[in-house]
């Protein structure tokens, strides 16, 4: 696997969560987004975040082939977990994608920050994070990505907001990737952030990333 399809599949494994059916697409109602400098602003969701100097911001061109790269590593040949990837994009907003380098910078792996949001309010089991949390457990479960959960979901409050907080740990090529998965559900979505990192130094960047996280 490539370093640009391993950074693409953490990505994709939150658009591996549910089949939700036919209705109104999330992009037509949430927006995506827009960036002044390196600050990042939602309105739907009053939200707004940091980007840390320097790191490299994906449009959504180049997140849509991220995505398609991802969907592919975690699906493989698998008829029906692609159906599901596909049929979820019509639910997901992609909301920021950055990375530590740009993408093919020749290091061992590129730190990321992630934000998206999937419509869930067809879903009234889904009252929390963790709910939707455990859906993308048993997604996960199910590809050929080999990812290990090395503790209890736990909260933690970003923004004034409770999120909870799941933790993976995977292999790629030789190394130790890992990753905390923030859910809260918002005005009918779940919304997540995602930090995907290999050493202490890599996660003390990406937690102060999210600590400049806010809702307006």
């Amino acid at each position: 696997m490539s370093r640009i399809r391993s950074n693409g599949t953490v990505q994709i494994l939150f658009l591996a969560v549910l089949l939700l059916g036919c209705g109104k697409k999330a992009s037509d109602e949430i927006d995506f987004g827009t960036f002044n400098k390196s600050v990042y602003s939602n309105q739907y969701f009053g939200l707004s975040v940091t980007v840390p100097d320097g790191w490299s911001v994906q449009d959504r061109e180049a997140q849509a082939r991220l995505t398609k790269a991802g969907s592919a590593a975690v699906a493989g040949d698998d008829k029906n977990l692609k159906a599901v990837l596909k049929a979820s994009e019509l639910h997901m907003v992609q909301l920021l994608t950055v990375f530590q380098h740009p993408l093919g910078t020749p290091v061992t792996f590129n730190p990321s920050f992630m934000g998206m949001a999937e419509m869930v309010r067809q879903l009234p089991g889904i009252q929390r994070g963790k709910d939707y949390q455990f859906q993308m457990k048993q997604t996960l479960a199910s590809s050929q990505m080999k990812v290990s959960f090395p503790k209890e979901t736990y909260t933690e409050r970003i923004g004034g907001v409770d999120f909870d907080v799941m933790e993976t740990q995977m292999g790629v090529r030789g190394i130790v990737v890992k990753q905390r998965y923030y859910s809260t559900i918002k005005k009918g979505y779940a919304l997540s952030f995602v930090t995907s990192f290999t050493t202490d130094e890599e996660e003390a960047s990406l937690k102060k990333a999210l600590a400049t996280v806010a809702f307006h």
